[in-house]
């Protein structure tokens, strides 16, 4: 179903996929939550995905959820990453 995921911007190294799904479960029950890493390291590089079985939960979501550990958050749905069927050789 499109619209469920919700891109997560300006969240702080320090963030974890854990943290992010304590804070949108408070909204409605939340499908699957991750922060994306920086390769080899724990550190968050800023962003994260959240992904609600329900559009009312999603929408929700875009209205409540404005910061994260006292930070300002940039809260959108997520858009679909185009990938091209042929490779470059």
């Amino acid at each position: 179903m499109a619209g469920l995921t919700l891109f997560v911007g300006r969240l702080p190294p320090s963030a974890r996929s854990e943290q992010l799904e304590e804070l949108f479960s408070q909204v409605g029950p939340v499908k699957q939550c991750f922060v994306v890493t920086e390769k080899g390291s724990k550190a968050c590089r800023g962003f994260g995905y959240v992904t609600f079985s329900m559009l009312e939960d999603v929408q929700r979501a875009l209205k409540e959820i404005t910061t994260f550990e006292g930070c300002k958050i940039n809260v959108t749905v997520a858009k679909k990453k185009l990938r091209n069927k042929t490779k470059a050789k």
